[in-house]
């Protein structure tokens, strides 16, 4: 898959020596130091492989693959409305005993991707001449985005066919720090 990363670091131009706001010591303090910084990342889903209880295991064969039928694997909607149902079961038919399956390795369908933003917040400030300091305020996952987990694509559990069960990834994580440098 490809996948796209992207960041930013942008300090605010506020305070002593910045565009806007920069005539009052007080307000330096409060506006001044001010960087916003971020990472997105997003990814598209991997291919799906489909297989079925492996019937030719006598002969040596590792895994087997199911029969296609004609039918389209692939489901419409939103994809926390098919999380249940994200491929079609009707596209595929249990293969027989003694027999290869005429589905591809991977289908041109593909599992959920991704898109993750983790965003900070710092402000750095003086105390005197020697010591520095920086407030930070970081967000993982900011926006709360679920990674869900590729569906099931083994065709021999009807019960769990083409369902997303787990998440992978973790809910938003907030942390602040407070980092002196001396």
């Amino acid at each position: 898959p490809i996948r796209s990363a992207t960041s930013f670091s942008y300090e605010l131009p506020f305070g002593k020596g910045k565009p806007f706001l920069n005539a009052n010591t007080l307000l330096d303090y409060l506006v001044a130091g001010w960087a916003l910084n971020g990472v997105a990342i997003f990814e598209p889903g991997f291919p799906l492989p489909i297989y079925q209880s492996n019937l030719n295991s006598a002969y040596g064969y590792g895994m087997q693959r199911p029969n296609a039928t004609g039918v389209s694997p692939g489901t419409s909607g939103s994809l926390e409305s098919r999380l249940y149902h994200y491929i079609n079961p009707a596209a595929f038919s249990l293969a027989p005993a003694g027999t290869f399956g005429n589905v591809a390795r991977t289908l041109p369908l593909r599992g959920p991707g991704m898109a993750n933003w983790d965003a900070s917040l710092f402000k750095s400030f003086a105390l005197g001449e020697k010591l520095k300091g920086q407030f930070r305020l970081e967000a993982l996952n900011a926006f709360n985005t679920p990674l869900f987990a590729s569906p099931s694509t083994n065709l021999s559990s009807p019960s769990t066919f083409g369902q997303i069960t787990t998440q992978s990834n973790f809910a938003r994580q907030l942390q602040l720090a407070l980092r002196f440098s001396f």
